[in-house]
């Protein structure tokens, strides 16, 4: 067979005439060549049953070697024939393909034997030849019925080669090659992908991938992805296969923590469920009840408006009638006519007797028996029937209760007293009561919710609530009355407490917001009088209100006001003191380090320099400046506005004065204290010094008592007085400090306070800082822009390879949606070309890797964006147009 192949290879370098007839010649010697090994390959076994099996064997596989050796010749010959076909056709009608043809493909995938060979043909050495033929494996397998033939070619190549199991020859060149050619690695990686991930059938696919793992090829990968990382084509094959993994075990955990979720969804919906209903529940329960209280309270308004206006009334009418009763019986004639009563009322003449009352009108109600005693000074005014009859015998009006609520009329009322000598004296409106229809008239003008006013829809555990409590007596305003129970609820302490814990000094019960609540309501000497007066007069202090009480307790204590102030002072002298010594430090240290400030001082000098620079040409140098013109460098700017006085001063300094840079370093102090006010620290001294005072005098008065406790103050007092010498000592050498600090800067210390003095050193460093940062940035904006004009700018290039990345992505997933079988009636010339190429470009993925491999995608974009900025672009080979040409998974 090898020498039928010399020969033949010969005779075609020699042969002449059409093109075409030399590839008829080979297609038919390509069928009698496999014709004569297939009749060799049947018939030889039988003919040499006599020979040793040794021999049999022997010259079997010279037989097998030389057949492939004849179709490698045949095949190379043929393709050197194709490209010289190629390369001279001109008719477009006569473009066939003769390996890529759709008939020539479903011959051999028809064939009993073709692909047998071809299989047999990986025995060969060369890789090149081998990588050929896993390709057009591979591509084979992604044609309907195409794999099951494949798998039926391995199948019959481990009988032929007496392999242990299927793959381990094509395995074992994979996992111990004799030297690594990349060609052949990527086309078995490739082929070993798709003849194991093709398949539909989910436990066939599982099969395969323990077939594989078997003979070893999770270790091999594992070693491979470590040992040549350099190879990017084989990396991304290996990397493609491990996309397409099919995990048994993490599918298996997925479906059971799956279904443990949707149950838990189940439990959690049913629960969902029963709280809505609860809550719907709660809610048309509790509309119910807030419609049920609107209604009552809508009810108790209305009642209150009408106690309010009744007493109103009464109040108003009561005032009036005593004053006439005054006027009346101030009257010096013991007689007089009655000439202004009534018609039909008679007179009288008669002599040192009153005259008669006048006769009743129809409907008279009888007057009230005499009134009784006067009320109290204290209290609610007396009913109705205990009032006097108003003079003239004017009647009272009783107050009509009507059915429904009614609207009010806006009128403008006369008093009782300005309807005398009017017409309305001599009217009597309560005859029409009974001659309108005024239950039609209620009907028609009803307001509100048309319930009757004394049937309202009222539960009788709310009626309850509107009974009226009888109001305490009060000596007190009634919001000093108001405060004062406020008070009372945030104290909740008695007053004997109260007392006991003044007494003891008893910083624990009286905290700094109880002394702070007591000092707020120690009693006035008004008040104090009103108690001593009520008292007086034999009533008992039980019948006054319990804020009368309480206050009424307090007047009792001895010296509250000055015991109050003592145990103030015990309680917040620490907290006083903490706050008041960090201030004082502040504004000396701060004035100290101002002074001294070698640096500051020539940054001075610097802008003096630029100040007489601008200004002595037009007004004469001069020798100093106020401080406040360290606000105004920024106003006076460049004749384009971009740069001001403060930037080219600071630029001046970075680069001629380093030294004098960093002046902020030498003032620790001076934003704190921008902060403090002097004034209100040497108040807050002050009212220290005379807590203490206080605290002296009260031991002075505790010595002279007996069993009172003085101990507790006497050792607060020694240990406060160092502390407040020591406070007078250091807000004395502040003032003194700061004072120095401002005439040395040329300013008057009577128009400076701490606060605005330093506040000018802080505004300035601010400012100074800001413009520092300005001239960085510009002078970054400047780096930028002029290596813009001799490369890229990076943001370009993350932009451009990601989209790039994109572009890619977005093919692969375009591929993976058409990586399908292919039905074998619709194979086309060149389908099995596309796939090849196909499979060239990218690696075959499945559609559910890519799903799985989405976060992967992101991650990798994020990399190669920290690659690009870092300026070593890590898994991106790009040519000379900086496009990136392989991306690394």
């Amino acid at each position: 067979m090898i020498l039928i192949g010399i020969c033949l290879q010969r005779f075609l370098l020699h042969l002449n005439g059409n093109v075409l007839s030399k590839i008829q010649y080979i297609i038919s010697c390509i069928t009698s060549g496999i014709l004569l090994g297939t009749l060799l390959m049947i018939i030889l076994p039988n003919s040499l049953e006599l020979v040793a099996y040794q021999w049999h064997t022997i010259n079997m596989g010279y037989l097998l070697i030389g057949l492939g050796f004849f179709l490698i010749c045949i095949i190379q010959e043929l393709t050197n024939l194709f490209e010289l076909y190629l390369s001279k056709r001109q008719n477009k009608n006569e473009q066939e393909k003769l390996i890529d043809s759709s008939n020539g493909f479903n011959l051999v995938i028809q064939h009993p034997a073709a692909l047998n060979y071809i299989t047999l043909s990986l025995q060969h050495k060369n890789y090149r030849c081998k990588a050929l033929i896993l390709e057009l494996l591979a591509a084979v397998c992604l044609v309907e019925l195409g794999h099951d033939v494949v798998l039926a070619a391995f199948d019959n190549f481990r009988i032929v080669c007496q392999e242990r199991r299927r793959f381990e020859t094509l395995m074992k060149s994979f996992t111990q090659p004799l030297e690594f050619n990349v060609d052949y690695m990527i086309a078995c990686m490739q082929f070993i992908n798709i003849i194991v991930h093709s398949v539909q059938d989910m436990n066939y696919r599982v099969c395969l991938q323990e077939e594989f793992k078997l003979l070893g090829l999770d270790e091999c990968l594992k070693k491979y992805l470590e040992t040549h990382s350099e190879c990017d084509l084989f990396i991304l094959q290996i990397h493609a296969f491990l996309d397409n993994y099919f995990d048994v075990g993490q599918l298996l955990e997925d479906s059971e923590t799956k279904q443990q979720a949707i149950t838990k969804v189940s439990e959690l919906e049913e629960q969902l469920g029963i709280t809505n209903e609860r809550i719907q529940e709660l809610e048309s329960g509790n509309c119910s009840k807030l419609a049920e209280l609107q209604k009552a309270l809508s009810f108790a308004e209305e009642q209150m408006e009408n106690v309010k206006k009744e007493r109103d009334d009464i109040s108003h009418t009561l005032n009036t009638l005593k004053r006439s009763q005054h006027e009346r019986g101030s009257s010096n004639s013991s007689t007089s006519s009655i000439s202004s009563a009534p018609p039909g009322a008679p007179t009288s003449t008669i002599s040192n007797i009153p005259p008669a009352p006048p006769l009743p009108p129809p409907n008279f109600i009888p007057p009230p028996p005499p009134p009784g005693p006067p009320p109290p000074l204290f209290g609610i005014p007396p009913p109705p029937g205990m009032l006097d009859a108003p003079p003239g015998s004017m009647t009272i009006k009783k107050k009509i209760q009507t059915k429904y609520k009614l609207p009010n009329l806006n009128w403008t009322s006369l008093k009782p007293g300005q309807v005398r000598g009017t017409v309305f004296y001599e009217l009597d409106d309560e005859k029409y009561f009974k001659l309108i229809d005024f239950e039609k008239f209620e009907e028609l003008f009803k307001t509100g919710s048309g319930l009757p006013i004394n049937q309202g829809n009222v539960s009788p555990h709310l009626k309850q609530k509107y009974i009226k409590i009888p109001e305490s007596l009060t000596l007190l305003d009634p919001q000093r009355q108001r405060n004062l129970g406020i008070a009372r609820r945030k104290l909740d302490l008695d007053v004997n407490v109260i007392s006991r814990a003044l007494n003891n000094l008893d910083l624990k019960i009286l905290t700094s917001d109880t002394i702070d609540i007591l000092q707020h309501f120690i009693p006035t000497e008004a008040e104090t009088k009103a108690f001593n007066s009520y008292l007086s007069d034999g009533k008992s202090v039980m019948n006054l209100s319990g804020e009368d009480q309480f206050l009424y307790g307090l007047s009792r204590i001895e010296r509250l006001s000055q015991k109050l102030n003592v145990v103030s002072f015990m309680a917040n002298f620490n907290e006083t003191n903490q706050n008041l010594v960090p201030q004082i430090k502040a504004i000396i240290t701060a004035s100290s380090s101002l002074k001294n400030n070698t640096r500051f001082k020539k940054l001075l000098e610097i802008i003096l320099a630029f100040g007489n620079y601008m200004n002595s040409s037009k007004r004469g140098p001069v020798y100093g400046f106020k401080l406040v013109t360290l606000e105004i460098l920024t106003d006076t700017r460049t004749h384009d506005k971009r740069l001001t006085l403060l930037h080219f001063i600071v630029q001046t300094i970075d680069e001629r004065f380093p030294e004098v840079a960093h002046f902020d370093t030498d003032l620790p102090a001076v934003e704190k204290a921008a902060q403090v006010s002097l004034e209100n620290v040497q108040v807050d001294v002050q009212d220290l010094t005379r807590g203490l005072d206080n605290a002296k005098k009260e031991l002075i008065i505790r010595q002279t008592i007996k069993n009172v406790e003085i101990r507790s103050l006497e050792e607060f007092i020694n240990i406060v007085q160092d502390k407040i010498d020591r406070l007078v000592h250091d807000v004395k050498l502040a003032q003194d400090s700061f004072n120095q600090c401002v005439e040395y800067f040329g300013e008057a210390p009577r128009t400076q306070s701490p606060s605005n003095f330093f506040s000018i050193f802080v505004k300035f460093h601010r400012a100074y800082q800001q413009a520092r940062h300005d001239n960085e940035e510009r002078k970054r904006l400047a780096r930028e822009a002029a290596a813009t004009l001799d490369k890229p700018n990076k943001r370009q290039i993350i932009k451009r390879t990601q989209e790039d990345l994109l572009n890619e992505l977005k093919g692969r997933k375009e591929a993976i949606k058409d990586q399908k079988l292919i039905k074998r009636e619709a194979l086309k010339d060149g389908t099995i070309e596309t796939l090849l190429d196909d499979l060239k470009k990218a690696p075959y993925l499945r559609a559910d890797a890519a799903r799985r491999n989405r976060r992967k995608t992101q991650e990798l974009m994020k990399q190669i964006s920290r690659d690009v900025l870092a300026g070593t672009p890590n898994g991106i080979n790009t040519n000379n147009n900086n496009t990136p040409t392989e991306v690394h998974f």
